[in-house]
């Protein structure tokens, strides 16, 4: 459908990493972690391929650990990158899993209002600002 995401993209210092945090938070499957594609995009040295349900993306394997650009560099100059939220059974079991497998809960659980559900935000391995979504 129009407008809906096609690819999703995480960039990463470590793909192993990466990779196996995703696999055991959200549980993302990527084939391959160790020996990605050439990637075409500047600034990126190889692609991991992922996929969970519809959802397709790669982990992407920056050339410098310095074009990782992290929720913390981006909080210091009051900017914020794209987010993107995932929908999860559990908001409460999911932050276990982040803390579980190595990443640390950015916004607790967060009552949306207006029978809206309930949000939270999570910093994975890699240093990347995600959110995941629940209707309780």
């Amino acid at each position: 459908m129009i407008g809906q995401i096609w690819w999703l993209e995480v960039p990463c210092k470590s793909v192993p990493r990466a990779a196996a945090f995703y696999a055991a938070v959200l549980g993302w499957k990527c084939p391959d972690p160790e020996k990605g594609n050439p990637a075409p995009a500047p600034g990126v040295a190889t692609a991991h391929p992922f996929n969970c349900g519809m959802l397709n993306g790669a982990f992407a394997k920056m050339a410098s650990d310095d074009d990782v650009a992290s929720v913390a560099d981006a909080a210091n100059q009051g900017r914020m990158p794209v987010l993107a939220t995932y929908l999860v059974a559990s908001i409460d079991d999911t932050l276990a899993k982040v803390e579980e497998a190595g990443g640390r809960v950015h916004v607790p659980k967060t009552e949306i209002g207006g029978n809206m559900g309930f949000f939270a935000r999570f910093i994975d391995t890699e240093g990347n600002l995600q959110g995941i979504w629940a209707t309780k």
